[in-house]
């Protein structure tokens, strides 16, 4: 199965191709940097979780030389390697593959606004060790007071595909705010990406005049939840939404009522008017005892898209499409490829890691749909038992394209 994916991936994305461009600052390395990037990018393919447990799989049983070489590199090396990796041509590899994906038609026809979701995540934390890129906090131990070190950074990830497709990732400097991370993060992502995306959705942090008039300067859209702290443009919507009869819809279970308006400037210093969706949405579910009950949840959103763009439904499932970042991209790379564990404290290397994962991540959801046929798909499970499959055809008869010679 590993054979078969590797041929997948330089056939479709010319993933050889794109191994050329990964340089670094060593001076006269034995091992060059895209032997080290695949090492790391194996790891996470095969759900190892660690450079320790790649290690052994490369020096002991030699089943990493059909696809690295005759000298797989230690897991030092790897981590050491990682802190001098230049970024950029990651995140390349990273844009090549997503724009690759929507000229495979993977994504859809195109006819839909492109979203993509920004969100702040915090990787790992240690009561010892740092670097001077930490975050601080005072936590609270039976000890007593002591100081935690943190890394935390701000992720641009696609929503409402099948596909689960992470853009890029900036970490937070040390006392640095989520939203100026996000700043920096999204004029790389417009600048690499252009008419990929149509518009950013995010939670409440980012309903601010400076975030959405830098998004609309660079022609993006914006949708983010508005909540209690936004008290004059609430009352606005509340008191125009009063005098308003609702739209009724339902799906599934779920009974939605709605009030959608535009041409609110209640939010100060913002550039254009603001739409404003309100939603009322009623659940019915059965309980154990088969009673049935029913819970009701209120939303508003504030949008810089007209109803001519985006419709009151679509505009509420984008809404709640935000959650993707958290299920399908934090959640997932969490709990099975490692994405918050810290394989080098240090933060070229934490970037480029994460990367990493990012390629395997869309790598093997394109394999898993555009390669495998229906009922191989159905013999291996899930997406993480197609993991556990490569990893078992790691060793003899498995070859990388890329590689120039024979090991």
């Amino acid at each position: 199965m590993m054979g078969r994916f590797c041929r997948y991936v330089d056939k479709v994305f010319h993933f050889g191709s794109l191994l050329s461009t990964l340089t670094d600052t060593r001076q006269r390395p034995q091992i060059p940097a895209s032997g080290v990037f695949t090492s790391a990018l194996t790891m996470f393919v095969t759900g190892r979780g660690s450079l320790n447990s790649l290690e052994k799989e490369g020096r002991l049983s030699g089943r990493l030389q059909g696809l690295i070489g005759c000298h797989p590199p230690s897991a030092d090396t790897i981590g050491r390697v990682y802190g001098q990796l230049d970024s950029q041509p990651l995140r390349q590899i990273l844009s090549a593959i997503n724009h690759q994906v929507r000229r495979n038609k993977a994504l859809g026809s195109g006819g839909d606004l492109m979203i993509v979701a920004v969100d702040g995540h915090e990787f790992f934390a240690s009561y010892k060790r740092c670097c001077p890129d930490c975050q601080t906090r005072q936590v609270e131990l039976k000890e007593g007071t002591v100081t935690q070190y943190y890394h935390r950074g701000v992720v641009c990830h696609l929503i409402g595909h099948e596909l689960a497709l992470p853009l890029d990732v900036e970490l937070q400097g040390p006392g640095e705010g989520e939203e100026t991370a996000a700043k920096r993060l999204l004029e790389r992502v417009f600048s690499q990406y252009g008419r990929f995306l149509d518009a950013v959705a995010g939670d409440a942090l980012y309903l601010d005049a400076p975030f959405i008039n830098f998004c609309h300067d660079h022609h993006k859209d914006v949708i983010v939840v508005v909540k209690g702290e936004h008290r004059l443009l609430l009352q606005d919507a509340q008191q125009l939404f009063s005098q308003r009869t609702p739209a009724e819809w339902t799906e599934g279970h779920r009974t939605i009522r709605s009030w959608d308006e535009e041409g609110f400037t209640s939010c100060e210093g913002v550039k254009v008017p603001l739409r404003i969706l309100h939603t009322e949405e009623t659940v019915r579910c059965r309980k154990q005892g088969g009673q049935e009950q029913e819970t009701t949840t209120s939303w508003y959103w504030a949008t810089t898209l007209s109803k001519s763009q985006l419709s009151t439904r679509q505009l509420w499932r984008a809404g709640h499409g935000r959650w993707d970042i958290e299920n399908d991209c934090f959640n997932m790379l969490s709990t099975h490829l490692a994405l918050d564990h810290c394989f080098r404290h240090q933060p070229t290397a934490i970037v480029n890691f994460v990367l990493t994962c990012f390629i395997a991540y869309v790598l093997l959801q394109c394999f898993w749909r555009g390669n495998l046929k229906a009922p191989c798909r159905w013999m291996i499970g899930t997406l993480i038992g197609l993991m556990d499959e490569l990893y078992r055809g790691l060793g003899a008869g498995c070859r990388a394209p890329w590689l120039a010679q024979p090991p």
